[in-house]
């Protein structure tokens, strides 16, 4: 039987986020969470082991698009904004990139955000990033060779799992076609360096060919190209309504996630595709 872990990013960004993720919790839907300790309702990820102990819950690490650093201003100027604000993550790769954002202060401010986590609940299930900040050759050891030292021991895997587009006439862009095995193999390698490590992590992401079948879930779990893999995760973001600066342009699909994965209909639907649901407590069972 196939594993899946359904993972609800973000918690602690909002009201309306960690309702949603709470409700899709108590439907048996969402098996993983993790905490943006940088966020105005963090703390009340203290009780959620307590409330659903089948759960992983870990670190989303957050260095732009989303709020303030939890360590002082002054300590990190070169990661803010003239208001103190995280620089959005195009600004912020473009000044990575260019050296105008220090390491130094990465690490502190991941350190101080893990900090927070542990003094809340103990050791993070396992660690990513908001707005997957780490997935760059630049910055990607620098990520991983922490969450190493801080003995974190697993991480989310960004290799592909495809589902198949629902139109079969309908072709990709030339230019995916050519870039994303490229991707993919470069992929392998951050992982494989990663497991050197110490790392464990899912053998991928689900991911639609055609982005507007994500939300069809009964074509998407009747269409994963598993091929020899075993374990995935299927990562959203729900909120039940419109309540924080931070959502970007997926409000609405937010919105949706929420009524998808907190609908016992949904639960059955992924049940009747033989796919069981697990968390991330799975992966080190098996090492």
């Amino acid at each position: 039987m196939k594993q899946l872990i359904i993972t609800a990013d973000d918690y602690g960004m909002s009201r309306a986020v960690n309702d949603a993720i709470e409700a899709g919790m108590n439907a048996g839907i969402i098996t993983s969470t993790n905490v943006m300790t940088n966020m105005p309702l963090y703390e009340e990820a203290k009780g959620l082991k307590s409330k659903f102990p089948n759960v992983s819950v870990g670190l989303h690490w957050t260095l732009s698009g989303a709020g303030k650093p939890v360590t002082p201003i002054e300590q990190v100027p070169t990661l803010v904004n003239e208001l103190g604000d995280f620089f959005s993550y195009p600004e912020f790769r473009k000044r990575y990139r260019k050296g105008l954002i220090k390491n130094e202060e990465i690490l502190l401010e991941l350190r101080n955000q893990f900090d927070r986590f542990y003094k809340l609940m103990g050791m993070p299930d396992y660690w990513n990033t908001h707005q997957n900040t780490h997935v760059d050759f630049k910055i990607y050891q620098l990520f991983v060779s922490l969450a190493a030292e801080l003995k974190i021991p697993a991480m989310r895997s960004h290799q592909r799992v495809y589902v198949p587009a629902s139109n079969p006439n309908e072709k990709l862009p030339l230019t995916w076609r050519i870039i994303e095995p490229l991707k993919s193999r470069l992929i392998d390698c951050w992982q494989h360096s990663a497991h050197k490590k110490g790392m464990v992590s899912p053998e991928g992401l689900i991911v639609a060919m055609r982005e507007k079948d994500m939300n069809n879930i009964g074509f998407v779990f009747k269409n994963i190209k598993w091929g020899n893999h075993q374990i995935a995760e299927f990562v959203i973001h729900p909120a039940i309504c419109n309540d924080s600066p931070f959502f970007g342009k997926i409000v609405e699909q937010r919105i949706t996630e929420y009524k998808l994965f907190s609908a016992i209909d949904t639960l059955k639907e992924i049940e009747s595709c033989g796919i069981k649901l697990v968390n991330y407590g799975v992966l080190l069972t098996t090492v």
